[in-house]
């Protein structure tokens, strides 16, 4: 029997989360399909119930659901809960297991640059459930020397601190506006962007102002994979910095969600091809 697999998001017609998961079942033999369901706000509860009924293995939680859909569920798991944000559900006997996949998808995806962080500054552009795995990623594979976290909402941005602080007890993180960040260009050596400005309705603009001058110390991580090059990674490239887009993340993450929904290992080295070709297709 068929199975669905839902991505549960608001604006999410950019993703190619389809083409990762249908491929991997396809050629993994699998009866699963996997589709974009956008959802409005007060309607999500209601969708969750619906695919639920509907016998879904699962679905992933993109934005700006992964923090409100942890009141959804009927467990979570020891990552979930220390993040405080889910991007992977599994539907079972009734009940909405919560997981996520973004902290061990984004070391598995960048352990290069993030070992180059090891002892070093790090800012991170956004306070949503992507910078909450970001952190989580950080501080439990390396010893930052401090995490900085800057958005446009500044309380968002406080809380998000709060909770490191808290949760991790790791004292060394604070927060700047995002006003006068060129202040702190030379400080930092890891840029990590994890919001959505640069892509969708957002394309062609960058979080960080004109002024905020790259150097060829800096490590840049996009986690935005749609465009491969953003604004902000061709200004950092341009000034020499060490840049990476958000397709490894993308990738890594849906295997282990994958992985989480069939119980079978995905198959990276087969599915990379597909969406590259689809990438450049699309560009």
């Amino acid at each position: 029997m068929q199975r669905g697999v839902a991505l549960f998001g608001h604006n999410i017609s950019y993703s190619i989360s389809p083409v990762i998961h249908n491929t991997a079942f396809e050629i993994t033999s699998l009866p699963f399909t996997y589709l974009t369901v956008d959802i409005q706000p007060d309607r999500f509860a209601k969708a969750i119930d619906a695919v639920q009924t509907l016998n879904f293995a699962g679905a992933n939680v993109t934005i700006p659901y992964k923090e409100t859909v942890t009141q959804c569920t009927s467990s979570l798991s020891s990552v979930a809960q220390k993040i405080g944000a889910v991007n992977t559900l599994s539907f079972k006997n009734d009940e909405i297991f919560g997981d996520n996949t973004d902290s061990t998808g984004f070391f598995n995806a960048y352990i290069s640059e993030i070992h180059s962080l090891d002892n070093k500054t790090v800012l991170i552009i956004g306070a949503g459930g992507a910078a909450r795995a970001v952190c989580d990623a950080l501080i439990t594979n390396i010893s930052p020397r401090k995490i900085i976290i800057t958005n446009r909402n500044v309380e968002r941005a406080e809380r998000l601190a709060e909770h490191v602080r808290r949760v991790y007890s790791f004292n060394e993180t604070g927060t700047i506006p995002l006003s006068g960040i060129e202040k702190y260009a030379d400080k930092i050596n890891g840029i990590i962007q994890t919001t959505p400005v640069g892509s969708g309705l957002h394309a062609g603009q960058t979080p960080l102002p004109d002024s905020f001058q790259f150097n060829r110390e800096h490590i840049a991580i996009d986690l935005i994979y749609n465009p491969i090059e953003t604004v902000f990674l061709k200004h950092a490239g341009q000034l020499g910095a060490r840049t990476r887009n958000g397709i490894s993340m993308l990738l890594h993450q849906a295997g282990l969600s994958f992985t989480l929904w069939t119980g079978v290992p995905f198959p990276m080295d087969k599915v990379i091809p597909v969406v590259m070709d689809h990438i450049k297709r699309r560009t």
